[in-house]
């Protein structure tokens, strides 16, 4: 994934501590300044998680600071030193600043000064303004190369999960595709299988019947015929009778043709007589 594309999602994500810790980290290396021995002011670290409570500032807007501190440490001489307050004086002037220009609207400056807490008043506001603009020669814009290149530290967890997700995505895909293919081979298999059975269940009926019989004397035409109808007539279906039943039927039908015949002779006897 490239920079950009990790730039936006980092810039989608809401403000931690850990941002936060970055900025001071930056603001302390711009220049090096006088040890305080005022205890109202603040630690960097307090006075800027104040400054983003208060205006509830984007993700954006609050780390193109790094790009105007990064520019101003450039800027400055070498043997530059400031006073107690100098860093907090040029945070909230880059805070202000990329407020100003990244934003349709944004806090006026009675507004940061109310964000200060009392710590600097609105004069003071309005000229550490207009100091950082002419120190940084009044070149705000920001492009996505070098916002980059100050946020780099948070890309590179982003692109490693994405990366990783991407790789989970597409054993997740392959898998449900082995499992797609596993399964319609299965149903393949099963149809054929039934395909089968049906087939060789049809195959039954033919083999039994006389059409079978005609068919294999079409294919080979060249037997007797005499030889087939003694193949196909060489099991003879046997009906099961009764034997003691039939045999005194027969008995039975035997004794009553006799009477008949013994009465008509006796008849006969008779007319002759007469």
């Amino acid at each position: 994934m490239s920079d950009a594309q990790c730039l936006k999602i980092f810039l989608q994500s809401p403000v931690t501590e850990e941002m936060i810790h970055h900025l001071v980290v930056q603001t302390l290396q711009v220049l090096p300044c006088d040890e305080s021995t005022n205890t109202k002011l603040p630690s960097l670290m307090s006075f800027i998680t104040k400054l983003v409570r208060y205006t509830n500032v984007y993700t954006g807007t609050l780390m193109s600071t790094l790009v105007y501190l990064q520019r101003l440490r450039s800027k400055l001489p070498q043997d530059a030193k400031g006073l107690p307050c100098t860093r907090h004086r040029i945070f909230l002037a880059c805070l202000i600043l990329s407020a100003k220009y990244h934003n349709d609207s944004s806090p006026k400056n009675k507004h940061w000064t109310r964000y200060t807490d009392g710590l600097f008043s609105s004069q003071d506001v309005n000229l550490m303004e207009r100091q950082l603009l002419t120190l940084l020669n009044w070149d705000l814009k920001i492009d996505s190369k070098e916002l980059c290149y100050s946020v780099r530290r948070f890309l590179e967890p982003i692109r490693l999960d994405i990366q990783r997700s991407s790789k989970l995505r597409f054993r997740k895909e392959r898998r449900e595709t082995s499992l797609s293919s596993l399964s319609s081979m299965a149903s393949s298999a099963s149809n054929a299988s039934i395909n089968s059975i049906h087939s060789v269940g049809s195959l039954y009926p033919s083999s039994l019947g006389r059409s079978n019989s005609s068919s294999s004397i079409e294919t080979n035409s060249s037997l007797d015929t005499t030889e087939l109808t003694a193949n196909y007539c060489q099991k003879p279906i046997m009906i099961p009778v009764h034997t003691a039943k039939m045999e005194s039927s027969l008995h039975q039908t035997a004794l009553k043709e006799q009477q008949e015949l013994d009465t008509l002779m006796r008849q006969y006897c008779r007319g002759t007589a007469f």
